[in-house]
């Protein structure tokens, strides 16, 4: 039928060669048989035989042994997608915070040194002025018990002290009076002695016989504050031999300084 194409499977092959007619492109992608089995002779090329190289292995700085793969972040912060790459800065090493134990023994401290500090000049104001009568220091003179109250420790006298040279001093504290034996009904005249016109206190009785009891506790209550001292501000724990004699001094200097100046301010 004309203008018609019938289907063939094998469109679009060569079509078959006549018996006889070789390809003339076979011998030029054949390869004859003695050619595979021919043995390739040398080519006349100087042979250059080459040293052997030695074997270099360098270990890593022990700075990268220490740290292992697996602690180093992957990526890192400066590589992460939206960070800026910024120099390396070495981050500032942030103040240690103080120690709770050091503040709470500061604060103790303190507290003990305020303290003994009182103590001691309590204890040095009561032995200022028994120590300048046990010397011999002072005016003799009676003194004229007005009123007491109280009975025992917390007994109290109040009454006038007259020296043997006319001084007169009202209103002052007697020490050592005895109650059994003030006469009932009239003021009593009691032997008395006084540091000056400027003491508030006069020692009559039992009070007079003590003077050196009086001193001598009182000065070594205000010698052990010294010592109290030291022990609650940490003088005494000083690693240095020096430095911890000089504390432990300047500890027990502080209730002599105190006994000193209240001696003089009562002489």
């Amino acid at each position: 039928m004309t203008g018609s194409t019938e289907f063939d499977g094998n469109a679009g092959s060569p079509p078959p060669r006549p018996e006889g007619e070789s390809n003339p492109w076979a011998a030029h992608w054949s390869r004859p048989e003695s050619d595979t089995e021919a043995e390739i002779e040398p080519v006349g090329l100087p042979v250059v035989e080459v040293p052997a190289q030695s074997v270099v292995t360098v270990t890593a700085p022990a700075a990268l042994r220490a740290v292992p793969v697996e602690a180093e972040p992957w990526p890192t912060r400066e590589m992460m997608a939206g960070r800026q790459v910024r120099g390396h800065r070495p981050s500032a090493s942030r103040p240690a915070k103080p120690d709770q134990g050091v503040r709470t023994a500061s604060a103790v401290g303190l507290a003990g040194l305020v303290l003994f500090a009182l103590l001691a000049a309590f204890f040095a104001w009561v032995t200022a002025e028994p120590l300048w009568l046990a010397l011999g220091h002072g005016h003799d003179g009676k003194a004229t018990a007005i009123q007491c109250v109280g009975s025992g420790v917390s007994q109290r006298c109040v009454g006038d002290f007259t020296a043997d040279s006319g001084l007169t001093v009202e209103r002052v504290a007697l020490l050592g009076v005895d109650q059994q034996t003030l006469p009932r009904g009239e003021q009593a005249q009691l032997l008395a002695r006084m540091v000056g016109s400027h003491s508030d206190q006069a020692y009559v009785g039992d009070a007079l016989r003590g003077l050196h009891l009086r001193w001598v506790v009182s000065f070594c209550l205000a010698m052990l504050c010294g010592l109290g001292i030291a022990v609650s501000t940490g003088a005494i724990r000083f690693s240095d031999p020096k430095a911890r004699r000089a504390a432990i001094g300047t500890s027990l200097a502080a209730p002599l300084l105190l006994i000193i100046g209240f001696l003089a301010a009562s002489y």
